[in-house]
């Protein structure tokens, strides 16, 4: 089985309350993360996970100071043209989840680019239940998918333990974050890879501080599921594979193994190309010099 290449496409940037993204936050401060998407490549077949935000406008319709960041070099389209690629020649494109900053580039490619989502999550995308969370510019177009021949392909991960969209790459559902969020387990020259989405926003503040329990993850701020289905969520991701690298879709990866994160992979000296939470986590006072923060509440 040919093994899978990884190339990280920068999509820009979102600012959000801090509210929304770190558990028992408190204040109004905004936390700038990147977007980001993944181009995996085997010599035969080339796939898209995730792509990016429409605007920073379609953001803004989210309320409480959230805002995009973005130039014409951080549009998806010049993002593959700078690895010689355009729209045509990815053949999947596969979606974490359906939201704004993860689906907002999609309308883009042809139809003969198959994109792959979980169908419970189109199902969550059309309920009405998370408001500008799915803007209609973003999920009409899948719509228009699900009715074209070959253009959309739906997963079942709920009832399914897993499926398989080609050789090396794997889906699964997360549990968390959305109700139809899934998992993206990518065989790679380097060993597992896996794709969480926003399952995990930080590697700080989320996997490496410190808690009342041994070994608890701490959940985001932001998921529409009960508390306790995100704290499961995130220990079957964390248990998913013996040893694998960990990619969340607004933060630097991560060696995962056993359960735990790996310290060395942890990259809080380098904030690389886009930034990533290690600038929040100084000016928060969580710096190699400051208290590390205080045990959270446990659900």
């Amino acid at each position: 089985m040919k093994t899978w290449s990884i190339e990280t496409l920068e999509l820009g940037h979102v600012e959000l309350n801090r509210r929304r993204m770190i558990a028992n936050a408190s204040g109004n401060g905004l936390v700038r993360v990147p977007v980001q998407g993944w181009l995996l490549q085997n010599g035969e077949h080339k796939v898209l996970i995730d792509t990016g935000f429409r605007s920073p406008e379609v953001l803004q319709k989210l309320g409480d100071s959230a805002n995009g960041i973005s130039t014409n070099s951080l549009r998806l389209e010049l993002q593959l043209k700078r690895l010689g690629l355009e729209m045509k020649d990815i053949d999947f494109i596969l979606h974490t989840h359906l939201h704004l900053d993860h689906a907002g580039q999609t309308d883009q490619f042809p139809m003969s680019t198959v994109v792959v989502v979980n169908r419970r999550e189109l199902e969550y995308a059309v309920s009405g239940l998370s408001g500008p969370s799915y803007p209609a510019e973003d999920i009409k177009h899948l719509i228009d998918r699900l009715h074209t021949p070959g253009a959309l392909q739906l997963l079942d991960l709920e009832q399914t333990p897993s499926e398989e969209i080609l050789p090396g790459i794997v889906c699964s559902a997360a549990g968390g974050h959305t109700e139809g969020s899934m998992l993206i387990h990518v065989q790679t020259d380097q060993g597992m890879a896996v794709f969480s989405g926003d399952l995990v926003y930080s590697v700080f503040f989320q996997l490496l501080s410190k808690t009342v329990l041994h070994a608890d993850p701490v959940v985001s701020a932001n998921f529409v599921v009960s508390r306790r289905n995100e704290k499961s969520a995130l220990k079957r991701l964390l248990q998913s594979h013996p040893e694998f690298t960990l990619y969340p879709s607004h933060d630097l990866p991560v060696k995962i193994k056993s359960g735990r994160v790996v310290h060395d992979s942890f990259k809080g000296d380098d904030c690389g190309p886009s930034g990533c939470w290690c600038s929040f986590v100084e000016t928060m006072g969580y710096s190699e010099q400051a208290p590390q923060p205080k045990a959270k509440e446990q659900a």
